[in-house]
C-alpha cells in the first residue's frame, strides 16, 4: 500500500504535467469542461481525499481533504492503483472497465474528456 505522502506526491505530480501541457490542450480541456468543476480524488484503503479546482483548463492548487462544495467529478481508487496509473503502469481505462477505479460524473462530462483522450 501507498502511503499519504507517495499519493499526495503523485497527484501533484500529475496536476504539474497537466500544467506543463500546451496551452491548445489547455483550450480544449475549457471547451470540453467549460466553467468550474471540482474535482476529488477519494483514496479508499488510506481513507483520504484531495480535491482541486478546474477552470479555464487549469487545475487549481491541491488541497486534503473533503471539498468545500459540490463535487463535479469523483475518482475512487486504492493507493497502490492511483500511483501506477500517474506513473504510467496501469491504464485508467482498463481500470475503470475492471472496477479498480470508479469514476462519479455527469454523463456529458465523462463523454467530453472521452473526446480529449
Amino acid at each position: 500500500m501507498a502511503t499519504k505522502s507517495q499519493v499526495k506526491k503523485k497527484i501533484q505530480e500529475l496536476i504539474g504535467r497537466l500544467d506543463g501541457a500546451d496551452q491548445k490542450w489547455h483550450d480544449n480541456l475549457a471547451r470540453a469542461l467549460p466553467g468550474n468543476k471540482t474535482i476529488q480524488i477519494d483514496v479508499t484503503d488510506l481513507e483520504l481525499s484531495y480535491w482541486t479546482k478546474l477552470a479555464g483548463g487549469h487545475m487549481g492548487p491541491l488541497r486534503e481533504g473533503e471539498a468545500d462544495d459540490k463535487v463535479d467529478i469523483r475518482l475512487r481508487a486504492k493507493s497502490d492503483d492511483l500511483v501506477a496509473m500517474v506513473d504510467g503502469e496501469l491504464g485508467f481505462m482498463s481500470s475503470f472497465l475492471s472496477g479498480r477505479v470508479r469514476v462519479d460524473a455527469p454523463l456529458s462530462d465523462l463523454l467530453a474528456l472521452r473526446k480529449l483522450a
